[in-house]
């Protein structure tokens, strides 16, 4: 158990730190304290967008280990100060626990550099915070699609391995969704996001049928796809039709209907497919998104670009 311990959790220690101009989280965070015993009573509220999520503990590790006996074959070395000793997978599992307390309060370059440095198990909440950052801070669309590549890489390049863990499994699919948005097709179909995306997200949802925000992503990505190619391509070619859009964020509705992502996902998938006929629902989930309170940073990020969406798509209305 010794070497394996050693093994799983050294085979991504990657050495890298996260950028050193991040800008730092521009709201409050004084409610997104989750200090000592809090974060492990936040945990289901925390992450019930990724469904049933395990809470990082010593147990958590010893689990990933065990489960995972192919990571000796993997590597034979590495430096994440994890050897396997008694007691060290609490001193593991505290440290990962702290790097998912900064993704929730909002300081994401510190998420990443110390997640990574952690390995496999850092990985995933460091690329989690990348992907964040790059969505609502990055300063421009370069830097926002660099980042997002960045984590499409890390996540191929974690194998099996992360590929268990829901919470990377969503964030590859998420990063090649949203790069997928603003890439041209010809672009998007030369790096086969039209059928990696979909595949992915069926392997997901197979494992997590609950997963809220792979069930709203999934219906982004036909909306995506009709926004794209139109609908009769959309249906032919990619199989994207609107009743499927409607049934995902549906579904994913009916496991959380608290995420604020989820309704103005929903107000750009039915601008993107129905345009003005669905007007006014698309204004009722963006008030939706805006009336919640958020859990944690990421929350708060979603909310004020809520608002934004809510306050162009009313003043487009009244014109």
């Amino acid at each position: 158990m010794r070497v394996l311990l050693f093994a799983l959790f050294s085979l991504f220690s990657l050495g890298v730190l996260a950028d050193p101009g991040w800008k730092p989280f521009p709201h409050d965070q004084s409610t997104f304290d989750y200090s000592g015993d809090k974060l492990r009573e936040a945990w289901p509220r925390l992450t019930r967008g990724f469904g049933d999520y395990p809470f990082p503990d010593a147990a958590w590790v010893q689990q990933m280990a065990s489960t995972y006996p192919e990571a000796l074959q993997q590597t034979l070395d590495g430096d994440t100060g994890f050897s396997g000793q008694p007691g060290e997978a609490q001193q593991y599992a505290e440290r990962l626990q702290d790097v998912w307390r900064a993704v929730f309060r909002g300081d994401f370059a510190a998420a990443k550099a110390q997640g990574m440095a952690l390995g496999v198990g850092g990985q995933v909440p460091a690329m989690y915070a990348q992907v964040i950052y790059a969505m609502f801070l990055a300063d421009n669309r370069e830097e926002k699609h660099r980042l997002l590549e960045e984590v499409v890489t890390h996540t191929k390049n974690a194998g099996d391995l992360a590929k268990a863990d829901s919470v990377a499994l969503f964030g590859g699919a998420y990063a090649k969704a949203r790069l997928g948005e603003e890439l041209s097709v010809p672009v998007v179909l030369k790096r086969g996001y039209t059928t990696q995306i979909p595949k992915e997200l069926d392997a997901l949802l197979s494992a997590h049928p609950k997963h809220p925000y792979a069930l709203a992503l999934y219906g982004g990505y036909h909306a995506g796809v009709i926004r794209k190619v139109g609908k009769m391509v959309g249906r032919m070619t990619y199989g994207a039709t609107a009743d499927k859009m409607e049934l995902y964020f549906q579904r994913s509705f009916q496991q959380s209907d608290d995420l604020p992502i989820g309704h103005y996902e929903y107000a750009n998938a039915l601008n993107y497919v129905y345009g003005d006929d669905e007007e006014q629902k698309a204004l009722e989930h963006l008030q939706r998104a805006v009336s919640l309170q958020p859990a944690n940073a990421m929350e708060a990020l979603e909310i004020a670009h809520a608002k934004k969406l809510l306050g162009a798509q009313s003043q487009a209305s009244n014109r």
